[in-house]
């Protein structure tokens, strides 16, 4: 009798404890969604101590430390909790994301651990969750970029993009276009005949133009990133690229030394719409660029002054200082 009387109880506070952490995850969540990190933070911290064992709140608030940048400790954090959870795709996501991120950071000793442990989540991601869109295009892109002796495969990553087309064949077709090496201007057009969902989509004209920048043909580039900003806004993924675009346009105006006056406009669009401080600090600088080319000295150095006195990044300092 007393065994099912505590048994009761404990079921109880199980109930309790779990119906908690669901309100918990949805505020968190929430507060995501309004890129209110810090407010999301402020939820978790006095809930969880060096002990905590409970796989959700550690990976709340992993990836939380993950959106404010904090790369350290969201490693730390979304490795115990994959740990504590390893059968939940979404904390391996999160894990492999954040050691990724650690990988770019470290030193080049340990920088191929983090790299392999990404890739290795990833890969656990995708076995947890098939039919979920994000597990291809995440370990397909980590394939597509990553040097062979951390994993890379360029052939394993398009055939992860034609997987996921027989699931989603939209999300296939904007993975593929992301990673394929188009030989030349022929070569793509052939490729957007065929995939007509495409063509009035952002994602290939501005592939493209990264593809053209990354040869220095930064003329043909800023038609493409132009062409990517004329393309609708259909979806959120297509407003932020639009949105990049415009960013990507300005910076190889500045390498080409051309379309400056629309370059000018592109970027003060950019910083009108953009969210994050430090994309739109970079983007300060850069129309600080743009002025200082179309000789307006004066303007380009009250836009650097401001910039050198309220910037805590400190590779905009160096290139403020470098390029100033």
């Amino acid at each position: 009798m007393r065994m099912a009387f505590f048994l009761s109880v404990f079921l109880l506070f199980s109930a309790i404890a779990q119906a908690d952490n669901a309100s918990l995850a949805s505020q968190v969540k929430a507060l995501w969604q309004a890129k209110d990190y810090q407010a999301a933070k402020q939820l978790l911290v006095d809930k969880i101590t060096p002990k905590t064992k409970d796989a959700q709140l550690l990976a709340l608030w992993g990836e939380t430390e993950a959106k404010l940048n904090n790369t350290d400790l969201a490693e730390e954090l979304l490795k115990k909790a994959v740990k504590y959870e390893a059968n939940n795709a979404d904390y391996q996501h999160w894990y492999a994301t954040a050691s990724c991120n650690k990988a770019t950071s470290a030193s080049m000793f340990s920088a191929l651990g983090y790299a392999k442990r990404c890739k290795k989540a990833y890969e656990t991601a995708l076995k947890l969750a098939p039919e979920h869109p994000r597990s291809y295009i995440a370990l397909a892109s980590y394939l597509a970029q990553a040097p062979s002796i951390a994993g890379g495969d360029k052939d394993a990553a398009l055939a992860l993009a034609n997987q996921l087309k027989a699931i989603d064949k939209l999300q296939g077709l904007l993975l593929e276009i992301k990673i394929i090496d188009f030989a030349d201007t022929t070569d793509f057009e052939q490729f957007l005949e065929q995939a007509v969902e495409l063509k009035s989509r952002p994602e290939p004209y501005f592939y493209r133009a990264q593809q053209l920048a990354a040869k220095q043909d930064y003329t043909a580039a800023i038609s493409l990133f132009a062409q990517a900003i004329q393309q609708p806004a259909v979806d959120d993924a297509a407003s932020q690229l639009i949105l990049e675009s415009r960013y990507q346009l300005a910076r190889n105006a500045i390498l080409a030394k051309t379309k400056i006056t629309e370059a000018i406009a592109m970027l003060l669009q950019f910083i009108a719409e953009s969210t994050e401080e430090e994309r739109r600090e970079w983007a300060q600088f850069r129309l600080a660029q743009l002025y200082a080319l179309n000789g307006d000295k004066e303007l380009a150095h009250t836009i650097v002054q401001a910039l050198t006195s309220t910037t805590e990044d400190d590779k905009l300092k160096q290139q403020l200082a470098e390029t100033f």
